[in-house]
């Protein structure tokens, strides 16, 4: 009966959830990350579990954050795409970066227009993916996927580190697109 209460109270305030601001640090144990918001709404994955070779709590030499890789067995770019819905309400992001290879990265709106882009500077301080460059952009119209792509040759994915990736959701989630336990999550 609660739950109905619930879900009538947040239909009669409107068809909108209030917005909300996630963060991910990839902290130990490293696989608890899988059952988190940047898993559950991207196709991004740990570069050893990507390759077939570890499970989700292995972090090669990365003690602070992941070695990023997306979902196909292309490691030359890294092309991390959000959930639609959940990449929609996306006004603020932010994301560190350590590269290994020189790179650029390119943060793509709703519309497929480019929102940010930069290029990245080798950084082999150690530990590796613990001295991330911040890199931090704003849009209106949400964030559908984040390129990561190497300037001149080289392989993206095991050779860049991320970490601290943050994420304001300034337009609200729309109720119909959220399942029951997102909408207890937010009330935590």
């Amino acid at each position: 009966m609660k739950k109905l209460l619930l879900v009538a109270a947040l239909l009669l305030v409107g068809s909108n959830v209030l917005a909300d601001t996630l963060t991910e640090t990839w902290d130990d144990p490293l696989g608890g990350w899988r059952d988190r918001w940047v898993a559950q709404n991207t196709n991004m994955t740990n570069y050893y579990v990507c390759t077939g070779g570890q499970d989700e709590n292995y972090r090669g030499n990365n003690p602070c954050g992941i070695w990023i890789c997306d979902s196909d067995q292309d490691y030359t770019t890294a092309d991390i795409t959000f959930d639609p819905t959940f990449g929609a309400s996306i006004t603020h992001l932010e994301l560190g970066i350590q590269a290994f290879t020189t790179s650029r990265y390119t943060v793509y709106d709703m519309q497929s227009n480019v929102v940010f882009s930069t290029d990245l500077t080798t950084d082999y301080s150690s530990p590796y993916g613990c001295y991330c460059t911040m890199h931090v952009c704003d849009t209106p119209n949400g964030v559908s996927r984040f390129l990561i792509e190497p300037v001149g040759g080289g392989q993206i994915e095991g050779n860049t580190a991320v970490d601290n990736m943050m994420v304001i959701t300034g337009q609200p989630v729309p109720v119909s697109h959220l399942t029951w336990g997102g909408i207890k999550a937010l009330y935590r």
